[in-house]
């Protein structure tokens, strides 16, 4: 029974010491700072103002900036795409302030995918659905 009673208590000592890395040490996100080229239709010190102008557009997000909350109806680490993304927007008679925003996400590979998937879009549609991924993915949501 003593030798039982060691041998479990040995068990749980090991396990201990065993899963002691596992809760120091985190895993590290594959976080990176990427430039945007964003197109913002307004900029609010409360939320519930961003909110109310976000509603207005369809796939617009708020992306909140040191206490301020930007509303963005359009992004690209591209300029060539970001063209695109604003002959669309104009032909919707969307009006925007541009700007670049340095953003940290962990999500650098999607958002370059989309950019390139957009570099090669024509239609309008494709545009918007693309500028809609990389606004959404741009900030970890």
């Amino acid at each position: 029974m003593k030798q039982k009673f060691l041998a479990c208590l040995l068990a749980i000592v090991v396990g201990f010491i065993l899963s002691i890395p596992i809760f120091i040490f985190k895993p590290v996100k594959n976080n990176e700072e990427l430039s945007f080229q964003v197109l913002q239709v307004g900029v609010y010190s409360n939320l519930e103002n961003a909110s109310i102008e976000k509603n207005k557009f369809e796939d617009a997000i708020i992306y909140e900036d040191n206490g301020f909350y930007r509303v963005l109806v359009g992004a690209s680490t591209s300029k060539e795409n970001m063209e695109k993304i604003k002959k669309v927007l104009e032909e919707q008679n969307i009006s925007y302030y541009q700007k670049e925003l340095k953003i940290v996400t962990e999500n650098k590979n999607v958002i370059s995918n989309y950019n390139l998937l957009l570099e090669k879009a024509e239609e309008k549609e494709t545009i918007l659905l693309l500028n809609q991924k990389i606004l959404e993915n741009m900030v970890n949501l």
